[in-house]
C-alpha cells in the first residue's frame, strides 16, 4: 500500500461514534392484508428512537472534553439494506427520512436482482441508487449455487447482519418458509447477539430480551413489547444500545482513572516512537545471537511500515471497490494499526530493556561491592566502591520503579493485543464482510474491555466496499490471506522460534558455565590452600581475594541469566511459535486448495479459522508474559 498522505498526529484515533441498523421482513405477498402506513410509522418511530439514543451517547461523549473516547463529529447513522419490495422499502424508506444513509447489500449482481422488481417498483430499485443518502452498493455475485437465488438471499442476509448492531424485524413470528428468510434472519441475530427489534404485522413494537445467564437465546429469551413514546434513556433498548456503543460506566463517573479505562487514557496520551534509546533487548541479542547489529539507538520501523506495510491490501482493495475503499481501508484501519503497532515496539524494548538491565546491574553491584577485597586496607577504596554499589541499586530501583509507574509491560501488552486484532480484521472487511463480534473481551481480561472496544467502534466506522463480491473477489482476498498474513506470519513465527530457541539455549550454556567457572575457582584455591599447608603462602595470599571475588560473583552472574531466561520465557514463546507454525501451514494448504474454485461461504468460514487461529495465539502469548513482573533482579 502507497504511503498515507499524512501520518496521524497520533496513535490515537478517536471513533466517530457509528450505529448501524439491518432490515428484514415479508415481502409484499404477506403484508396484502396489512397497514403498511402503520408499519411505516413504527418503522420511523424505532429508527428516530435509536438516533436520540445514539445523540444522547454524544453529547455525554463530547461533555469529557479531552478525555473523550469518541471523536466530536455528529454521529453517522446507517442502515444496511437489501432494498427488497416489502418490508425492506418500508424501512428504508423511513431511515432515509429519519436521516441515515445506506449501505445496500445486494443478494445478486445489479442487473441480475432487478428481475425480482417489475412495475413501479422496479422504476424505484433503478433510481435508488442515484439517491444522496446511498453510501455503498455491495453485491453478491455467487454463481452456481445448491439452492439457487434463495442462497444469494441467505448470504445477502448474512451480510447485512454483519453490518448490524440493531435488526429491525418486520416479521409474523412464523416459522421460515424457505433459506434466507425472515425467521431464519431473525434467528441468526438473535444467536450472534444483535440487537432485534420485531414490528409485528399489527404494529406493535417488541424487543428480543435475554437474560445474562442464558446458554440458548433462542429459548431462554422472550419478546418484550415496549412503548417508545414512554420510553426514557434507561429503558431496555437505550440500554442495549449503550451496552454496544459506549465504554462502560466508569468512564463518566470516576475521577480517578480504573483498571478499566486507565489503558485508555494512557493511549489518548501516546504519541508516535520513530526510535528510543531502550538498547538492553538488541545488546542481549547481538551478545548471544550471530549476524545481530547493534546499535544504541533503537530503529522502532515507523518510517519503513509507513511507507511499505499492506502493501497487497492495499492493491487488493483497489481492485475490489477502487480507488475509495483503499482509501478507506487505509484511514480507518491501517492508520490505527500502524499507531498501535509502533506502540507496541516500542514499550516491548522498554520493558525487555529494564528487566535485563536490571539482572545485569544486579550482578554488576556484587562485583563492585567485592572489589575492595582488593584494597583490604583502604577505607577510602571501600567507601568508593560502597558509592558505586548503592548507585547502581539506585538505578535499578529507579528503573523498577518507572516501569511500574509508566506500565511499559502493560502498555506493551495492550497495544500489541490492539494491533493483532485489527490486522486480520482486513481479510473479512476485503470480502465485504465486517469481523464485529459483541463484548469480544479480548484474551478474556476486563482490563483489556477498552481494546475491545476500540476495536469495534474503529470497525463499525468501516463502510462495505461499492464493489461486486464475485469469484475474482475471493481469490484476491485469498491472495491477501496467504501473502500478507499466512506467509508473513509463517516468515516470522519460524525465524522467531529459531531465534528464541538459541537464545535460551545459550543463555542456559553461559549460566552453566558460569557454575563450572565457579566450581573451577573453587578447586584452584583448595589447591592454593593445600600448598600453603606445604608452605608455599605465596600462592594461597594471592588467589584468595581473587577466589572470593569469583567465588562469589559467578553464581550471582548464573542467577541473573537465569533471571532473563525466566522473566523472558524465551522457550515457552519458541514452543509457541512452532505450534503456530504447524497451524497456519495448514490452514495455508486449505486455502490454496480452494484457490481456483472458491465459493464464499468456504472462504469465509477460513478466513475465520484464521482469524481465530491468531486470537488464540495472541491470547497464549498474553498468558505467558502478562505474568512476568518487572523486579529488581535480587
Amino acid at each position: 500500500m502507497e504511503a498515507m498522505v499524512e501520518l496521524p498526529k497520533s496513535p490515537y484515533i478517536a471513533p466517530r461514534l457509528t450505529l448501524r441498523v439491518g432490515v428484514t421482513g415479508h415481502r409484499p405477498h404477506k403484508l396484502e392484508s396489512v397497514d403498511t402506513e402503520r408499519l411505516y410509522d413504527r418503522a420511523s418511530e424505532v429508527l428516530h428512537y435509536l438516533a436520540s439514543v445514539t445523540q444522547t451517547l454524544q453529547r455525554r461523549n463530547d461533555a469529557l472534553g479531552d478525555a473523550a473516547p469518541f471523536s466530536s463529529n455528529q454521529p453517522h447513522l446507517r442502515l444496511a439494506t437489501a432494498i427488497a419490495e416489502g418490508a425492506d422499502q418500508i424501512v428504508t424508506d423511513a431511515a432515509v427520512e429519519a436521516g441515515y444513509h445506506l449501505n445496500l447489500i445486494l443478494p445478486f449482481p445489479r442487473a441480475s436482482y432487478a428481475q425480482d422488481f417489475e412495475g413501479v417498483a422496479l422504476e424505484k430499485f433503478q433510481g435508488i441508487f442515484d439517491d444522496d443518502a446511498v453510501q455503498s452498493c455491495t453485491e453478491l455475485d455467487l454463481g452456481e449455487t445448491p439452492h439457487g437465488r434463495n442462497d444469494g438471499y441467505l448470504a445477502a442476509g448474512h451480510l447485512m447482519l454483519a453490518h448490524s448492531d440493531i435488526l429491525i424485524a418486520i416479521w409474523d413470528e412464523k416459522c421460515a418458509d424457505g433459506l434466507g428468510g425472515s425467521a431464519e434472519i431473525v434467528n441468526e441475530a438473535r444467536l450472534r447477539g444483535v440487537i432485534t427489534v420485531l414490528i409485528t404485522l399489527d404494529g406493535t413494537i417488541k424487543l428480543w430480551t435475554v437474560p445474562d445467564i442464558a446458554v440458548d437465546p433462542l429459548e431462554e429469551g422472550d419478546w418484550q413489547p415496549i412503548n417508545l413514546d414512554n420510553d426514557d434513556a434507561h429503558s431496555t433498548l437505550a440500554k442495549q444500545v449503550e451496552k454496544h456503543l459506549a465504554l462502560p460506566e466508569p468512564v463518566h463517573t470516576a475521577h480517578d482513572d480504573p483498571p478499566l479505562t486507565a489503558g485508555l487514557r494512557h493511549f489518548q496520551k501516546e504519541t508516535f516512537y520513530p526510535r528510543n534509546w531502550a538498547c538492553g533487548y538488541n545488546l542481549l541479542r547481538w551478545a548471544f545471537l550471530p549476524g545481530r547489529r547493534f546499535s544504541l539507538r533503537v530503529d522502532n520501523g515507523l518510517a519503513r511500515e509507513y511507507q511499505e506495510s499492506w502493501t497487497e491490501t492495499g492493491q487488493a482493495a483497489e481492485k475490489i471497490g477502487g480507488t475509495p475503499f483503499r482509501n478507506h481501508l487505509d484511514t480507518h484501519l491501517r492508520a490505527r494499526w500502524l499507531g498501535a503497532d509502533n506502540l507496541a515496539i516500542h514499550y516491548s524494548h522498554r520493558f525487555r530493556s529494564a528487566y535485563i538491565a536490571n539482572f545485569t546491574l544486579a550482578a554488576l553491584a556484587v562485583f563492585v561491592g567485592l572489589l575492595a577485597v582488593f584494597f583490604w586496607e583502604s577505607k577510602t577504596a571501600k567507601a568508593v566502591f560502597v558509592l558505586i554499589e548503592l548507585a547502581i541499586i539506585a538505578i535499578i530501583l529507579m528503573t523498577t520503579w518507572l516501569g511500574h509507574k509508566r506500565q511499559w509491560r502493560d502498555r506493551w501488552l495492550d497495544y500489541r493485543s490492539l494491533a493483532e486484532a485489527l490486522r486480520p480484521a482486513r481479510l473479512p472487511l476485503l470480502l465485504g464482510s465486517s469481523p464485529i463480534r459483541p463484548f469480544n473481551n479480548l484474551g478474556g481480561n476486563p482490563n483489556q474491555t477498552w481494546i475491545a472496544w476500540y476495536v469495534r467502534a474503529s470497525l463499525r466506522e468501516i463502510t462495505p466496499p461499492t464493489a461486486v463480491i464475485d469469484t475474482k473477489a475471493l481469490q484476491v482476498a485469498i491472495d491477501v490471506t496467504l501473502g500478507e498474513e499466512i506467509d508473513s506470519q509463517l516468515s516470522y513465527h519460524r525465524e522467531n522460534a529459531r531465534q528464541l530457541h538459541m537464545l535460551d539455549h545459550r543463555l542456559e550454556t553461559a549460566a552453566e558455565v558460569a557454575l563450572w567457572a565457579t566450581i573451577a575457582s573453587g578447586s584452584l584455591y583448595l589447591l592454593a590452600f593445600v600448598l600453603y599447608l606445604q608452605g608455599w603462602q605465596l600462592a594461597a595470599d594471592f588467589y584468595k581475594p581473587l577466589a572470593t571475588l569469583l567465588g562469589a560473583t559467578l553464581p550471582v552472574v548464573g542467577a541473573a541469566i537465569f533471571g532473563i531466561r525466566a522473566t523472558g520465557d524465551f522457550r515457552s514463546a519458541a514452543q509457541q511459535s512452532r505450534r503456530m507454525v504447524s497451524e497456519l501451514e495448514q490452514l495455508e494448504k486449505s486455502l490454496n486448495a480452494r484457490r481456483d474454485s472458491p465459493d464464499r461461504p468456504t472462504i469465509r468460514r477460513l478466513l475465520g479459522q484464521v482469524s481465530l487461529t491468531l486470537s488464540d495465539d495472541l491470547r497464549i502469548w498474553r498468558l505467558i508474559y502478562s505474568e512476568r513482573e518487572l523486579t529488581p533482579g535480587f
